[in-house]
């Protein structure tokens, strides 16, 4: 019976151990983040099918309403981020997720162009301002030591939400009663009040106290070398990972490997369940690693995961879905290792008294990435070009671990080199 009992210990104390030793407040805010991304999962999956067969809009102004509602959120960023500095973090945070509420309970409400362009927008600008100020505030209420375990408990968190909110959505919404949208936005719209709830009874303000009257704004953000480069790669993951992940990898797999739809949501849940189980155990792992070296093994992961794309591509319909599988799982790993590292060093990159701005600046390379890469994929997927996309984003991904390897000679030692929790 010792052995037994010895291997129970050893496993329970291994999964104690990833247990991350954070602030209260961090866990607020994570916990506080996981309802309100549970609440978008009811309703991402769903939005272009309940814009077009619930509502009747066209398909190709369904594309540009969404298009429009990342341009909002786009153009608020660089506002949210002053905003940020001048007033705190917190109050940001409470103000993006005003203007989401507002967006997604009018948005079941819309039955025309009109009426959904002004509540995407509304989504659009709440989402401006709050992820900058989500991200100031996660580095002012931890230590340099705690980010990465912050970081990736937060990602973990927002990807378990948006899964189970995916599934519960797909159970309650039906395009033959529009009433059921109406509900599933009003749901998501009430999590957004319960986060905003808890900031006010839970939360820091996140607020800076260095004098700002000595800052020169986005002159001195932009004049960072070092911190543009990092937001540039951002770019290039953003287009040639996330925003494929999203738009031309389903598209392939449905038109052209057949691939049923019902798997594709299959192969997608297999990639949040992936992130859900190996994030804490992923970010344990590189702890010790310096960033630019996790962030070139998620190049070197991503290439390989592009080359399992291009296997999937030589099969048809289960078998494809099974290849793509394993495409999803391995693309996961790489969302891991980049979500332990990423946020972290842009973190601790910026100047306190501008970490606003510098949140919005990072925040822009999400934006600008997710407008750019789904009309990229699209050339790549609808044109002669079509075979060659896998091998196209794999060596993209070749490049940005070289393009990782050459940050470790840019960045100050002591950025680049991780700290962990003990």
């Amino acid at each position: 019976m010792e052995e037994p009992d010895r291997l129970l210990g050893g496993v329970t104390g291994y999964l104690l151990g990833l247990r991350p030793r954070l602030p209260a407040a961090v866990w607020t805010v994570v916990a506080g983040g996981a309802v309100s991304a549970l609440g978008n999962g009811f309703v991402l999956p769903y939005g272009s099918i309940y814009l077009h067969v619930v509502r009747g809009i066209p398909i190709p102004v369904v594309g540009a309403l969404l298009s429009f509602s990342a341009l909002a959120s786009l153009l608020v960023a660089v506002a949210g981020g002053t905003l940020v500095d001048r007033l705190s973090p917190k109050a940001v945070i409470l103000l993006g997720l005003g203007l989401q509420t507002a967006g997604f309970a009018s948005l079941g409400f819309a039955t025309g162009i009109p009426q959904a362009a002004l509540s995407l927008g509304l989504v659009g600008l709440g989402a401006g301002c709050f992820f900058p100020a989500l991200g100031a505030l996660l580095a002012a209420i931890t230590t340099r030591a705690e980010r990465t375990a912050a970081a990736s408990l937060q990602y973990a968190a927002n990807n378990l939400g948006i899964g189970l909110g995916a599934i519960v959505g797909g159970l309650l919404v039906s395009t033959s009663r529009p009433s059921t949208f109406t509900l599933v936005y009003l749901l998501d719209a009430a999590t957004f009040v319960v986060f905003a709830a808890v900031a006010i009874l839970r939360v820091p303000s996140g607020r800076h106290r260095e004098d700002r009257a000595k800052s020169s704004g986005y002159v001195a953000v932009l004049g960072d070398w070092r911190f543009m480069a990092v937001v540039l790669f951002n770019v290039m993951v953003v287009i040639s990972t996330y925003s494929q992940l999203d738009s031309s990898v389903p598209l392939y797999a449905r038109v052209f490997l057949r691939v049923p739809t019902a798997a594709i949501g299959l192969i997608l849940a297999a990639n949040t369940a992936f992130i859900v189980l190996a994030q804490l155990p992923l970010a344990r792992a590189v702890r010790r690693v310096p960033r630019t070296t996790t962030l070139t093994l998620c190049g070197v992961v991503w290439a390989a995961c592009w080359m399992v794309g291009w296997l999937a591509s030589l099969q048809r319909g289960l078998a494809a879905a099974a290849w793509l599988g394993v495409f999803a799982v391995v693309f996961g790993a790489g969302e891991c290792l980049l979500s332990a590292t990423l946020a972290p060093l842009v973190a601790d990159l910026a100047r306190p008294a501008l970490r606003g701005r510098y949140m919005a600046t990072f925040n822009l390379s999400w934006s600008i990435g997710l407008l750019v890469g789904p009309s990229l994929g699209g050339v790549l997927v609808g044109s002669f070009l079509r075979p060659w996309m896998w091998l196209t984003w794999a060596m993209v991904a070749v490049g940005l671990a070289l393009w990782a390897s050459l940050l470790a000679r840019w960045l100050p030692e002591a950025v680049n080199l991780a700290p962990f929790t003990a």
